[in-house]
């Protein structure tokens, strides 16, 4: 892949999750992966919040007999953190400090909040990638595995509602497959964490902050040549030419019959003649 300057703080979410998944502290790469926007963020800070949080449940939930679903109980009823329905979009939700700070966030960080704290407090939970939503997965002690939903406050779904919530979102597309209910690893939640404010900021027309999103995303996987031709474009539309000019033939060379293999062709001769008229 072509190459593209790092800066400090994308050189340190590459320190965070260029490692086996097992070994990835999954809060602490949510926070670094969140230091483009919040470049004086306090990681350790966030993540002392987040044991003291912790602390709190864990009294909270001593004695119940399902403490899983009295941690939900706790973060949802008690202490109010909630889906933001109202401002999906807004990056804000997708920032783990932030959902920390405002107690708003959407389904994968709200579901990072409630693994990190079960993690906490010794509950066996898991992240699960419904397409279109995120929850959680918790073996009881029992072997038995139920689901919650942090983004409506904790509630409790079955495998039959998993599979409504599935049909519901893709409108009856998607066929449901039992896979969906597998759980999944941190370096996956850090990648649909990252695609969801991209897919925010474009909407936006915010091209340099997308551009920051993608970058990390190639971080996370290099050789996904569709973020490598993204990250061209966005490059491009920012100025930065002879990047683009870069990535895209990186791009064109990995994918020679690419359905947009013309109109990026034609792309990067504009910018290499932008380019020769600059120098």
């Amino acid at each position: 892949m072509a190459s593209f300057p790092l800066d400090a703080a994308l050189e340190g979410f590459a320190r965070e999750v260029n490692q086996p998944e097992a070994e990835i502290n999954l809060a602490r790469a949510a926070l670094v992966m969140g230091r483009f926007e919040y470049p004086d963020l306090d990681v350790s800070g966030y993540l002392d919040k987040l044991d003291r949080l912790a602390e709190s449940a864990g009294r909270a939930i001593r004695s119940a007999e399902l403490p899983a679903l009295m941690l939900a109980q706790f973060l949802f009823d008690t202490l109010g953190f909630a889906g933001n329905a109202r401002n999906y979009t807004d990056p804000r939700n997708s920032f783990l400090n932030e959902v920390l700070e405002r107690r708003l966030g959407i389904p994968i960080s709200l579901s990072v909040l409630f693994l990190e704290v079960a993690h906490r407090t010794g509950i066996r939970a898991e992240g699960v990638g419904l397409p279109g939503h995120f929850i959680v997965r918790v073996v009881l002690d029992t072997g038995q595995v139920i689901y919650l939903d942090p983004f409506h406050g904790g509630a409790v779904l079955s495998e039959e509602d998993c599979r409504e919530r599935v049909r519901t979102l893709t409108d009856g597309k998607l066929p449901f497959d039992v896979a969906f209910l597998n759980p999944v690893g941190a370096r996956y939640i850090l990648m649909r964490m990252l695609n969801n404010l991209k897919n925010f900021y474009a909407a936006a027309n915010d091209f340099y902050r997308a551009a920051r999103v993608v970058e990390r995303l190639l971080i996370l996987n290099p050789d996904d040549l569709s973020e490598v031709r993204n990250l061209g474009l966005l490059y491009g539309a920012l100025g930065k030419r002879q990047q683009a000019v870069a990535l895209l033939e990186a791009y064109l060379q990995g994918r020679p019959d690419a359905q947009d293999a013309v109109a990026v062709q034609r792309y990067i001769s504009a910018l290499s003649a932008e380019v020769s008229r600059w120098n």
